[in-house]
């Protein structure tokens, strides 16, 4: 079995990982100058409950990489169906991000979605290497939670819950 994955093209391992539906999120921070930055990422997970942990995965090609390695706090905004123009802009380079959307901001000046299915306040407590990705691994301080469905992201394109897959 092993040697059928011996020079695996990216585009088949792209494939089989679109086979998977995932949630989506923007990740937001604030640079110690005051500079909003974000990414969207769909490679979320809880990791612990006691004590909270959630992590995410940031590419390292990424404009804000280097803002997030040094930034010790995190907003993670779990998007709905609405966000999703928006989810696309915070994916691509060189967005202006920040014009687009309901944004407001906690008291240390960090963005969140106010309209979002779940909003997750997180202090980096640390970041592993992983390929070409950090995964970085917040403490959660605070939540709070909306009254929209979450959206998905499949076969490349957005999924609302609640319906069914082509």
């Amino acid at each position: 079995m092993v040697d059928q994955f011996q020079g695996l093209a990216p585009a088949a391992f792209r494939s089989a990982l679109a086979q998977f539906p995932s949630g989506v999120t923007i990740v937001t921070t604030r640079s110690d100058e005051g500079t909003l930055h974000g990414f969207t990422a769909s490679s979320f997970a809880s990791l612990s409950l006691d004590p909270p942990l959630v992590l995410v995965c940031l590419d390292r090609r990424a404009d804000c990489f280097p803002v997030f390695m040094a930034s010790k706090h995190f907003i993670v905004n779990i998007v709905t169906d609405a966000h999703a123009e928006l989810a696309i802009k915070f994916a691509t380079k060189g967005e202006n991000k920040f014009a687009y959307g309901n944004f407001e901001f906690d008291e240390a000046g960090h963005p969140l979605l106010s309209d979002a299915a779940a909003v997750i306040r997180c202090e980096l407590e640390q970041a592993v290497p992983g390929g070409d990705h950090m995964i970085l691994i917040g403490r959660v301080h605070a939540t709070r939670t909306g009254t929209s469905k979450p959206v998905t992201w499949y076969r490349g394109g957005f999924l609302p819950l609640g319906e069914s897959a082509a």
